[in-house]
């Protein structure tokens, strides 16, 4: 988990003033193409560099806030990077109805941002779409985020079911970040749910099993699937400020 370059900025004078950082994580059988942006300040100068990046910037995401067009830019650079090694970097990642990335053909992937107005962090894969006996699903979330599950507010409810919540507050003394771990897994569970059946799960029809180590085990109910219920085993570990799951939805 150590590869790190610049992007190559060649002679735009755009990018000299903003810091661009990448990195290469592999985890659970996944290469992870991370990127972090800071010192971009203004929405002028983020349309400067998606301009120059060759980043598509959808009508709702331009009309949005500027920590989003910063999320959506960040996400699409950490796509290129994964795409890099299909040589498609330059192949446009669109928008799906959902908001979910549209790959270029014959390839699957994920992507996943977290950010404030001074950075943003960002995470992507991409894979060979006829790769389907796994299915993968990602998230990155930040540390400080965990104080959001320390209110137990509506929004604690709206993620755990009260029997997650008492199992959960069992395990709290061996991982401060439990809550926000199983946050993020669930998100990266309706990621790669969605790859693979084209359908948005619950939060409540995810529910957590067991933790063992860094992994972390959910069952699975829709009734969609005729009753079916799938086991999901989700991956989970800590960059310097972040949170990063992997989901795997086996065939």
């Amino acid at each position: 988990m150590n590869t790190k370059k610049q992007l190559s900025r060649g002679a735009n004078s755009c990018l000299d003033e903003i810091n661009i950082q990448y990195e290469k994580l592999t985890a659970f059988g996944l290469d992870i193409h991370k990127v972090q942006l800071s010192q971009i300040k203004e929405i002028p100068q983020l349309d400067h560099i998606y301009q120059e990046l060759n980043v598509f910037l959808p009508p709702n995401i331009k009309s949005s806030r500027f920590i989003r067009q910063l999320e959506f830019l960040t996400g699409r650079l950490a796509a290129k990077y994964a795409l890099q090694s299909f040589n498609l970097q330059d192949s446009i990642v669109y928008q799906g109805r959902h908001g979910e990335p549209l790959w270029p053909e014959g390839v699957m992937g994920g992507i996943s941002h977290v950010g404030s107005k001074k950075s943003c962090h960002a995470i992507a894969y991409a894979r060979n779409n006829t790769l389907k006996e796994k299915i993968f699903g990602i998230d990155i979330e930040s540390q400080k985020h965990h104080i959001f599950f320390q209110k137990k507010d509506e929004f604690y409810d709206v993620l755990l079911n009260k029997n997650e919540q008492e199992e959960i507050e069992k395990l709290l003394r061996n991982q401060a970040y439990l809550y926000l771990i199983i946050f993020s897994a669930k998100e990266s569970i309706i990621k790669a749910f969605y790859l693979k059946y084209k359908q948005i799960i619950d939060f409540k029809n995810i529910k957590f099993k067991a933790l063992d180590g860094a992994f972390l085990y959910f069952y699975l109910g829709q009734e969609s699937l005729s009753g079916i219920t799938l086991e999901v085993k989700v991956y989970f570990f800590h960059t310097n400020n972040e949170i990063i799951t992997i989901s795997c939805i086996e065939k």
